[in-house]
């Protein structure tokens, strides 16, 4: 595979930045529990 290295620090980064979304819209929509 070429640039598999790369290929999965994007994929690490991309799921990260859906975690941190998914968490900044649970967090202001459920604000009472923090």
């Amino acid at each position: 595979m070429i640039g598999s290295k790369k290929f999965k620090a994007m994929l690490a980064l991309f799921i990260i930045a859906i975690a941190v979304f998914i968490y900044m819209i649970y967090v202001l929509i459920k604000p009472e529990k923090f």
